[in-house]
């Protein structure tokens, strides 16, 4: 099945890829001054994100360089300066004491930590931080931006993204328009522990016009997260602990839990850049996501017909779901910006009969209580229009929670919106 669904993706990444050209000098997305800590002898930390993926790995932004990876040429000073201005224009020149790569993965994530030797206090006009290496990339951090304020940045895929927004459209004479919605939201609502430990809100929606929509899911939950790197590998912990499961017209519900963790890798093709000796260029960057985790609770609700079955809810349940995303990005493709493929695949595997709409071979959606595996895919390919805009194919097959109503090959092209929020709202420390 995803073998058969991957070969649009192939064929459609094969006429590019001949015609690739590269993404420059790294650049620095956006940077944010973390809350100073109570504690008056801690410096103040600077969190920012490079335009991914990069071309850049620990050895080029950590300071002091790790001990591992062994490096072959260990910075001997830091690679960032830090210019802060007051109101009268008078400049001073806090000194990076520390910097990290926290969330590991620096080539997919761009995400650095700078812990400075003193605190810069409120009243600051601007702050200019600069990256000394290749075309020596700054950001201004203007004093007016609300210290509240959440880093964004594009995101890789939708499970990656903090905001989702993916549909079609189509006007109809003399009846209502058509629609396809697959969107997701999930907001930080507080970050722990450097924002490696993180409490949320989120919400996703998968539906469309038709009364017996293919697919038909709502789903919100509250998830713990925590983050850390693994050698090479970046592990996501996440507890949604509490959620629930409804199709649209709500027919079937859940009360729904669902621990989880999920390793990512990734790897990114680079290239000398003439324009900047020394540095290096993006051509292409692959990544792997692997998940394995549980849903359980208790459907309460459950008003489909099913042969010798009294309506209403079944009881508890409980689903192992291993899954997976693959995902490829071109920084600059044929006379395009950037592209970007993506395929996942989530198996559900109900312990106990779950009800299951059945449209193969029948003229009428045929309600059933079973316990067979409900597969899901997804496959899509993004032109970006802007860091956050993009064109969008997408092809699905299979079947969502609750009611579990088979998608059978469906196909769209639209628009999709996409963001990441990083982990701005964190308390100021020391690093370990």
């Amino acid at each position: 099945m995803l073998a058969r669904s991957l070969r649009g993706l192939t064929f459609a990444g094969a006429l590019c890829v001949g015609a690739v050209a590269a993404q420059g000098a790294p650049k620095i997305h956006t940077a944010k001054l973390a809350p100073n800590s109570p504690d008056i002898s801690v410096g103040s930390t600077i969190w920012l994100q490079f335009e991914t993926p990069v071309a850049l790995t620990d050895c080029d932004v950590v300071f002091p360089s790790p001990a591992k990876p062994a490096c072959q040429s260990p910075l001997q000073q830091t690679p960032w300066q830090i210019s802060v201005f007051d109101k009268s224009d008078n400049e001073i020149h806090p000194a990076v004491k520390a910097s990290s790569d926290i969330l590991g993965n620096l080539p997919s994530n761009g995400f650095v930590r700078l812990d400075l030797d003193q605190r810069i206090a409120d009243g600051y006009s601007r702050i200019v931080v600069t990256f000394s290496k290749g075309s020596a990339p700054q950001f201004t951090i203007e004093g007016a931006n609300p210290k509240g304020t959440k880093l964004v940045g594009p995101s890789k895929t939708k499970d990656d993204s903090n905001l989702y927004i993916s549909g079609t459209f189509a006007p109809a004479g003399g009846s209502s328009p058509s629609y396809t919605i697959d969107s997701k939201a999930n907001f930080i609502l507080h970050s722990f522990d450097y924002g490696a430990y993180t409490i949320g809100a989120t919400g996703d929606i998968n539906t469309d016009k038709k009364t017996t929509a293919d697919p038909d899911s709502f789903h919100w939950a509250i998830p713990v997260q925590h983050t850390e790197p693994f050698r090479k590998i970046s592990v996501t912990e996440q507890f949604s602990t509490i959620g629930m499961e409804l199709d649209k017209k709500g027919n079937a519900m859940n009360l729904v839990s669902a621990p989880s963790a999920t390793g990512s890798v990734s790897h990114t093709f680079t290239s000398p850049d003439e324009k900047n000796p020394g540095a290096k260029k993006v051509t292409a960057s692959i990544g792997l996501d692997i998940s394995a985790g549980l849903e359980f609770g208790d459907n309460f609700k459950n008003d489909y017909a099913v042969a010798n079955k009294v309506l209403g809810g079944q009881g508890w349940f409980l689903r192992g779901v291993p899954s997976t995303t693959v995902y490829l990005i071109i920084p600059k493709a044929c006379f395009l910006g950037k592209v970007t493929l993506t395929s996942s695949y989530t198996a559900r595997i109900p312990t106990t009969n779950e009800v299951f709409i059945e449209n193969r071979n029948t003229a009428k959606p045929k309600p059933e209580l079973t316990s067979n595996t409900r597969n899901f895919v997804q496959n899509t390919i993004n032109f970006s229009l802007t860091s956050y805009v993009a064109i969008q194919i997408k092809h699905q097959y299979g079947a969502l929670p609750p009611a579990f109503n088979l998608v059978r090959n469906s196909g769209s092209i639209g628009l999709v919106f996409a963001l990441k929020e990083l982990h701005g709202n964190t308390k100021s420390a020391t690093p370990n």
